[in-house]
C-alpha cells in the first residue's frame, strides 16, 4: 500500500461552487424583495428557520404567492423567525433566496437551482 507523499494531501481537490448573489437589504429594500415576489414569481415552498437549532416550519402551496409571504415577512420582522428561505421559479429558472436576520438588516443569500445542481 502505497502511502499519499506530503504534497498529495496538502493540496485540496478543487470543489465548484455555484455563483452566490449575496446583500444586505434594509426594511424598505426587504419589503420590495417581498412585494417583488408576491407580484412575479411562482412560489414553490416557504421555509422558516426558529432559532440556531429548530425550525419554525414549513409554509408551502406551489403555484401561489399569497399569504404563505405575508407570514414570512412578518416573522422575519417580529423575531418569530430568524431566517427564512423562499424557494420560488422566475423566468423559466427555480431560485432559493435565503433571508437571515444580522445586526445591520437581513442578509439574502441567493442561488439559482440549475447553477447549485451543476
Amino acid at each position: 500500500m502505497k502511502l499519499p507523499s506530503r504534497h498529495e494531501t496538502d493540496v485540496a481537490p478543487e470543489i465548484p461552487l455555484p455563483p452566490l448573489q449575496e446583500a444586505v437589504l434594509d426594511e424598505a429594500t426587504l419589503d420590495q424583495l417581498f412585494f417583488d415576489l408576491a407580484e412575479a414569481a411562482e412560489l414553490v415552498s416557504v421555509s422558516l428557520k426558529a432559532g440556531a437549532t429548530s425550525r419554525a416550519g414549513d409554509l408551502q402551496r406551489a403555484g401561489s404567492a399569497g399569504g404563505e409571504l405575508a407570514l414570512a415577512r412578518r416573522a422575519l420582522g417580529d423575531g418569530t423567525a430568524l431566517g427564512v428561505q423562499i424557494r420560488y421559479r422566475f423566468a423559466g429558472s427555480e431560485w432559493w433566496d435565503t433571508l437571515l436576520r444580522v445586526p445591520s438588516g437581513v442578509r439574502l443569500v441567493r442561488v439559482r437551482l440549475e447553477d447549485a445542481l451543476g
